[in-house]
């Protein structure tokens, strides 16, 4: 019953509503955590109050992200907004699988276990967004919604691994893997946001989907460096992991240069060469595995991703539209700096192919 008052200040048109609401918002969000905070410190012996709590807490938050997204679309001066939309029917699908994995859970006699940590960014990204949207702080808008979808694909991602997991006969995934995995998951997502507006022209996209582009590389970067440092500081050192880092790298990178090969930053034998590499290094692995024998990540494969990653992020720079009007000619520069970056890419990629193929001639020399 505390939203009545939200749905009303952000219908009314005077002065100091947005602020009201934001203000009752942000009263009702700290009244919800208190009421976590309790309910966990009693040890209630009802999980089904943990249930209905999160579901009543996710309709309230669906029907205020609804209300705005009506607000935009009929009061004159607004503008319906395709992004607003699809993050309300994400919304809804969040709470309804989270509802869902919850009355699974209790159903098979399951204790519930407490929120993971992409769930709890998740929620305090959704509040955030509401604050933004109430406010109507145009500049942060799109990019707080943006990242609240990919952190509510990263949750929904969450409860079926932890319902499906069966904690009898697997390990818990460690936190470098689900750094590994993050990558896997969220490459799609980089997919919709380079081509948001549906134009191959990624220099038409619009700024703020290009600055959550970078922030994903940048994203992408950080957590291919963290899950082997994790790894090897926390001794959770795998055979799944050794597979899965390259296998993310592979997928994350290959999806970049197929972009780019679409945008016209990259010629079709470049990309071809750069997967060509990437496959009969796959290839290689597999056929050493097949003899018992774990071919670690090489140096120059080390440096191959690096100057992968630096040069996306080169290009995807490159791309903003404020530097032609930063740096003197840059616009006769940038039509030679894609395909330049592009080609010293290639270069390394097939030159670490190729000392991966000498280094495994011993496993060659079986199939050959």
């Amino acid at each position: 019953m505390a939203y009545f008052p939200v749905f009303y200040f952000i219908w009314a048109d005077f002065k100091w509503a947005n602020e009201l609401a934001a203000v009752n918002i942000s009263l009702i969000l700290i009244s919800a955590w208190y009421l976590h905070f309790r309910i966990r410190q009693q040890d209630i012996e009802k999980p089904y109050y943990q249930l209905w709590l999160s579901f009543v807490e996710g309709v309230f938050a669906f029907a205020v992200m609804l209300c705005i997204f009506i607000r935009d679309s009929l009061i004159d001066g607004y503008e319906p907004k395709k992004m607003l939309a699809v993050g309300c029917v994400m919304l809804l699908a969040r709470v309804a699988s989270r509802t869902l994995y919850l009355l699974s859970m209790l159903r098979e006699g399951k204790p519930l276990l407490p929120s993971g940590f992409w769930s709890k960014v998740s929620t305090l990204s959704i509040n955030a967004t509401m604050l933004v949207y109430v406010l109507n702080l145009e500049h942060y808008r799109q990019i707080s919604m943006g990242l609240s979808m990919l952190l509510m694909f990263a949750s929904s991602i969450s409860f079926g691994y932890r319902y499906y997991r069966d904690p009898m006969h697997r390990k818990p995934l460690s936190v470098s893997n689900q750094l590994t995995m993050s990558r896997i998951v969220l490459t799609p997502v980089f997919l919709w946001v380079f081509f948001y507006d549906n134009n191959l022209d990624y220099q038409d996209n619009s700024m703020i989907f290009k600055i959550l582009a970078l922030v994903m590389i940048v994203a992408f970067m950080v957590t291919d460096f963290l899950d082997g440092y994790l790894a090897r500081k926390w001794g959770e050192v795998s055979t799944l992991g050794k597979y899965l880092d390259p296998f993310s790298d592979k997928i994350s990178n290959m999806t970049v240069f197929l972009c780019f090969l679409a945008s016209n930053y990259a010629p079709v034998w470049m990309v071809a060469l750069i997967y060509f590499r990437e496959a009969s290094v796959e290839t290689l692995r597999t056929l050493a595995a097949g003899e018992g024998i774990t071919m670690p990540a090489r140096r120059s494969g080390k440096w191959k991703t690096a100057i992968q990653g630096v040069g996306i992020l080169l290009i995807l720079v490159g791309a903003l539209d404020p530097l032609a009007g930063l740096i003197p000619y840059w616009s006769e520069i940038w039509e030679y700096l894609p395909y330049s970056v592009m080609g010293i890419i290639t270069l390394v990629t097939v030159a670490s192919g190729i000392d991966y193929f000498i280094s495994g001639k011993d496993v060659l020399k079986k199939y050959v």
